[in-house]
């Protein structure tokens, strides 16, 4: 796919709606409200999938999103990739937090500075702001101000480029 194909009507509707969804469902405020704990996990797991579709629309049009801040390795394009993954293939290697000893992590959460414990003497699952909520599958970290609210914002950026005339973006 290229530029050319930016104007096809499913690939322009789907990054439009993808764009739509996933601010809907971050606007909700669903990881901070304790009343809604339960929805969390299918909330996050159904951004992470519309925000995998969108990214991988966007590097297809030469538009990829590559941001690496407190990405351990590749860019945000990448991390939410492998988030995917682990998401869609619970017997993936992707959840394993220590290969060695098979310790699984599958939608843990850190809310603000802290750690989910330790294995072998090594703190593992650590998210080191105060002002932010880190998710974990297996050993991939992912902060929702810090990469989720941060690709959502370029995404919207290089949705008006790509469709000015677009007023709902």
């Amino acid at each position: 796919m290229n530029q050319e194909n930016k104007d096809d009507f499913f690939v322009k509707s789907q990054i439009l709606s993808n764009i739509s969804s996933v601010r809907k469902l971050l606007e909700t405020d669903i990881f901070s409200d304790q009343s809604l704990r339960l929805f969390r996990e299918p909330v996050f797991v159904s951004i992470v999938l519309k925000l995998n579709d969108l990214l991988q629309k966007y590097n297809q049009l030469d538009q990829r999103i590559t941001f690496t801040n407190d990405v351990s390795s590749g860019d945000v394009t990448d991390l939410i990739n492998k988030i995917r993954n682990a998401i869609c293939h619970l017997d993936s290697p992707e959840n394993l937090l220590d290969k060695k000893s098979r310790v699984k992590f599958v939608f843990c959460m850190v809310t603000g500075k802290g750690s989910l414990g330790t294995i072998n003497d090594n703190v593992v699952a650590n998210s080191d702001y105060e002002d932010d909520i880190a998710f974990f599958y297996g050993e991939y970290r992912i902060y929702l101000r810090r990469h989720l609210y941060k690709v959502l914002t370029e995404a919207i950026k290089i949705a008006h480029e790509l469709y000015p005339r677009e007023i709902y973006i």
